[in-house]
């Protein structure tokens, strides 16, 4: 059998290389004779950078500000005139302090280094969303790149507090044709699937925090012209930013599933195999797990799907299961996590090999 292994990081702890060799040490165990094909890959959050590393773009040093202000040298990626932030490598939730008041983060370090990035001439400059730990509705990164945020009596902001709180109109800059966005959601700007309410409590906000965000993202929103836009809620709203700025929205899943040549490496395969961390509502929401599942879908291909917890099934995955027994605790340990990993592709692969077809389809 052949199998092709494309499966997304588990959150803090396995990147997505990490769980695609131990998958693929599981499949082995069950059958020596397996062939196997494998990437690392990632939906525009934790791991893009090294996503297009094994695809050809090249590490350039840059330095900016963090989610807090402070100092902070980073990677970004470049093929050719094509460059690509991983934007949670600036402003992610694992910057994150102790100290830090989450309602008070912002994306200025993002907008500072795509400032530098687009002034050497790139010809596409992509921001791949997912993983902050901030929700200023992308201000930080409109100041950055020109946009006046002016208060109600027309004086620019004091960045005293969240720029959403503080700002009551926006003058936009000329549009920025260059620049794109990779979004892993396809969450809108406000609302109840908006960037504060499904991203807010993961990043620590309180619930009349989230409130308060919630209509100051609706009001800017309206007058940007991005409250229904999907994708525009993704990263606190830093989406819906940069497409106010002329930004295109595109899957990021898509766009670096694309880059590897996902759809000639599903068709050969017998078995695709994908997951992460948490497979929840926002996997169906643009997530990785998702865009696999769908495009082994459409070539007739069945998928299976690993995850570290399953709260909500993908109906098309021929197979969705957790890592973990019911009687086992749950575990950031990376080593724990790949011996599960290992061990339950090893039990699928011996089902498998086991089964008659009509008894397969059952089992999956």
């Amino acid at each position: 059998m052949h199998h092709f292994i494309c499966i997304d990081s588990f959150k803090g702890c396995l990147s997505s290389s990490d769980a695609a060799r131990a998958i693929r040490a599981g499949i082995l165990s069950a059958d020596p004779d397996a062939t196997i094909d494998w990437s690392p890959v990632a939906d525009g959050g934790e791991g893009t950078i090294e996503a297009l590393s094994a695809n050809g773009f090249q590490h350039v040093a840059a330095a900016t500000v963090d989610l807090a202000g402070r100092p902070i040298e980073v990677v970004y990626v470049q093929k050719e005139r094509v460059a690509v932030i991983e934007v949670a490598a600036v402003c992610g939730l694992h910057l994150k302090r102790p100290e830090d008041e989450a309602l008070l983060l912002d994306t200025r370090g993002v907008g500072r280094l795509a400032k530098q990035i687009l002034a050497t001439g790139v010809s596409d400059l992509y921001l791949a969303l997912g993983g902050t730990g901030t929700t200023d509705g992308g201000l930080g990164l409109l100041a950055e790149l020109g946009a006046h945020l002016l208060t109600k009596t027309g004086n620019p902001i004091a960045w005293q507090t969240n720029p959403l709180l503080e700002t009551d109109r926006i003058i936009l800059p000329s549009p920025i044709v260059s620049l794109h966005v990779l979004a892993d959601v396809t969450a809108v700007y406000a609302g109840t699937t908006g960037a504060a309410h499904v991203f807010g409590p993961q990043k620590g906000l309180t619930a009349q925090q989230i409130t308060l965000l919630d209509a100051r993202l609706s009001h800017l929103g309206q007058q940007l012209g991005v409250e229904h836009v999907a994708g525009a809620g993704a990263a606190g709203g830093l989406g819906g930013a940069a497409y106010a700025l002329g930004a295109s929205i595109e899957s990021g899943a898509a766009y670096i599933l694309q880059q590897m040549g996902i759809k000639e490496r599903i068709r050969p395969a017998d078995y695709v195999w994908t997951g992460e961390g948490r497979i929840d509502r926002q996997t169906a929401m643009g997530k990785l797990p998702a865009t696999v599942v769908a495009l082994a879908d459409r070539a007739h291909v069945p998928s299976i799907l690993l995850a570290g917890e399953v709260t909500e099934r993908l109906e098309q995955a021929w197979f969705c299961e957790s890592i973990h027994d019911p009687d086992e605790v749950k575990t950031l340990d990376p080593v724990i996590t790949q011996k599960r990993l290992a061990r339950r592709a090893e039990q699928v692969v011996q089902r498998i090999m086991t089964k008659s077809s009509g008894e397969l389809d059952k089992f999956l």
